[in-house]
């Protein structure tokens, strides 16, 4: 009985080690994985630091205003496509153009063959350009930016349309995307900085 006793308390004491020893394991595990998550974290908070923080202001200002520049050529292509003299062939290559210039096709842009001033995916607005009466575009000089982030910021301008006649003045709040990217040129490649037209409002 005493045996019995001694071998049923040596079981039960073995138990408890692996219990503890599992329990201890676990809260090292878990503190370990904070841990890591919050390096990880922490990690990426430091290297998404502002634009205005990485760049001095006249590298940044010099990218802004080229941000103004690639604003106004495609307004032009956008009054191109409203163009009925000029052939699908060349309306085609205008879209390409068109689209180099934006982070994506179903980026959200202001319908400026409406009244309504909709947003609605570039590649529809484009659609809408094509069977629109000829509108003319013109984009201010003046420009000012804000909301400088880790990979973007805003630039707000004023674009005149001109559309049977009727002259409209229309405020615009647009999302630069300024991103480091790869390129190839012939056989060499090199990191570029590249800067897209986004969203609207």
């Amino acid at each position: 009985m005493a045996q019995t006793k001694f071998s049923f308390y040596a079981s039960n004491k073995n138990s408890m080690k692996h219990f503890i020893n599992l329990v201890i394991f676990l809260f090292f595990g878990f503190a370990g994985f904070g841990q890591a998550a919050s390096e990880k974290v922490s990690s990426t908070a430091t290297t998404k630091v502002s634009l205005n923080k990485k760049m001095t202001s006249n590298i940044l200002n010099a990218y802004q205003n080229h941000s103004k520049t690639k604003v106004k050529d495609v307004f032009g292509y956008f009054q191109l496509l409203t163009d009925a003299t000029l052939s699908d062939e060349v309306k085609k290559e205008v879209i390409q153009s068109i689209n180099q210039f934006f982070t994506d096709e179903n980026t959200l842009v202001l319908d400026f063959t409406s009244e309504s001033k909709d947003l609605i995916p570039l590649h529809q607005f484009l659609q809408k350009l094509l069977i629109s009466e000829p509108i003319l575009f013109s984009v201010s000089d003046e420009a000012s930016y804000g909301l400088v982030t880790h990979d973007s910021w805003n630039t707000f301008y004023t674009v005149t349309r001109t559309k049977s006649g009727v002259i409209s003045k229309i405020k615009v709040n647009q999302k630069m995307y300024f991103v480091d990217e790869t390129k190839k040129f012939g056989t060499v490649t090199k990191n570029v900085s590249g800067l897209y037209l986004d969203e609207m409002q």
